[in-house]
């Protein structure tokens, strides 16, 4: 199995706490197009060697070539995916099929901001195949909306949940923000209270992070904005936890609730180490053995894309043995399903698996770590605090 990421880097303005790449414009969107469709063909073979589940030391001795894996998974982020047409999104995902080897039930996914939803768009998504939505709520109450500069009031981001309903959308997903400084325990609570009054099988919620390249960073330094207090993130994470268990949701990664049996397929590869391909800038690809980034430019990703005379578009990396170790131990422990020791000792030998035990037993003692027979996992209390866990899990050199 693998899956596809397709980055849309365009915006209609740049919402204050992003750090992601994107353009608040979309007057390069045309090269970027020809550009996007381009790389999507040139780099088909890219997962056909990715795609095969064998041990670390028997890659090299592995000869001629493999099939393509199916792609299980196609996922459009940005920047805002929804700014594309919907003839657009039906030529790129007829593109997709034509080039690689989609299975028929394929999970395909479109971030989606509320003021670029229409009850015709939703339509014509349907109609071209998607069949998972995240739509970027951030919250129901217009006076965290406009700390965020969202371009949507609160009325419209619960009109557009009736949309996808009636449109025949059951798989859908929102994200909400915690620890606003325009927020508090009481409104907290009664944004939980909406999102499971309107019965979605997953949420996504994360805490406001200052990313240093964001405009709500500066506004922040420059006294234009509310500060971000750290104890309202832990205080509303702590609410989420609790309610999101009363109401039978599993906290199956640090940000992610779910339905039983509704997790997002495209991110679960992630942790699981599935390979993948990023296409448009920024864009990140795995098959394996090593990762590769696209440049974060679109001026740089049209040009080197068509004619790569000045350079490639992308960085690659070969992960050693040890960075693989380490990036398994960083991922699987940001989700419930935790670190398989017997996995660990199978795949990639016991030389790793008894180094990630015994660093493990201090953290266990101190109650950083919890252990269930092979599986090392984190629970609600301990996975605010996964990073600085991992770190001492990770292979000393």
């Amino acid at each position: 199995m693998a899956g596809i990421y397709i980055h849309i880097p365009f915006c209609n303005s740049k919402c204050a706490y992003c750090g992601f790449y994107s353009l608040p414009s979309l007057k390069l969107k045309e090269q970027f197009w020809e550009a996007l469709k381009a790389e999507i063909v040139e780099r088909k073979d890219y997962l056909q060697r990715g795609g095969l589940r064998v041990k670390p030391a028997m890659r090299p001795a592995l000869k001629g070539n493999h099939d393509m894996p199916p792609i299980n998974t196609i996922y459009f982020g940005g920047g805002t995916p929804s700014l594309l047409s919907i003839n657009e999104i039906g030529e790129l995902l007829h593109l997709i099929k034509e080039t690689y080897p989609v299975a028929e039930n394929a999970e395909i996914t479109l971030e989606a901001n509320p003021d670029t939803l229409s009850l015709e768009y939703l339509e014509g998504l349907r109609q071209r195949g998607v069949n998972r939505l995240s739509i970027g709520i951030q919250s129901f109450f217009d006076n965290d909306l406009q700390y965020l500069s969202r371009r949507h009031d609160s009325q419209h981001a619960r009109q557009c949940i009736d949309w996808a309903k009636q449109e025949g959308f059951s798989n859908i997903s929102i994200d909400l923000i915690y620890g606003l400084p325009t927020s508090n325990a009481e409104q907290w609570n009664r944004n939980l209270d909406l999102f499971f009054a309107l019965d979605l099988p997953h949420l996504s919620a994360y805490a406001l992070t200052l990313e240093p390249n964001a405009i709500l960073t500066k506004q922040i330094e420059l006294g234009k904005a509310h500060p971000v207090n750290e104890e309202d993130a832990i205080r509303d994470y702590d609410i989420l936890c609790q309610r999101a268990n009363e109401n039978s949701y599993l906290h199956y990664e640090i940000s992610n609730f779910c339905r039983r049996g509704m997790h997002s397929k495209h991110n679960a590869s992630y942790w699981f180490g599935t390979p993948y391909i990023g296409f448009g800038p920024s864009a990140h690809s795995f098959d394996g053995v090593s990762r590769q980034w696209n440049v974060s430019s679109v001026e740089r990703y049209c040009v080197r894309v068509p004619e790569p005379v000045e350079g490639p578009f992308y960085e690659k990396e070969i992960l050693s043995l040890e960075q693989q170790y380490d990036e398994y131990i960083m991922l699987r422990l940001r989700t419930h399903w935790g670190i398989d020791l017997k996995w660990l000792k199978r795949e990639m030998g016991e030389r790793f698996s008894t180094y990630c035990e015994k660093r493990a037993q201090p953290l266990i003692a101190q109650g950083r770590l919890s252990q269930t027979r092979e599986f090392l996992y984190l629970t609600d209390a301990q996975m605010l605090f996964a990073d600085g866990v991992a770190e001492e899990l990770f292979w000393d050199n």
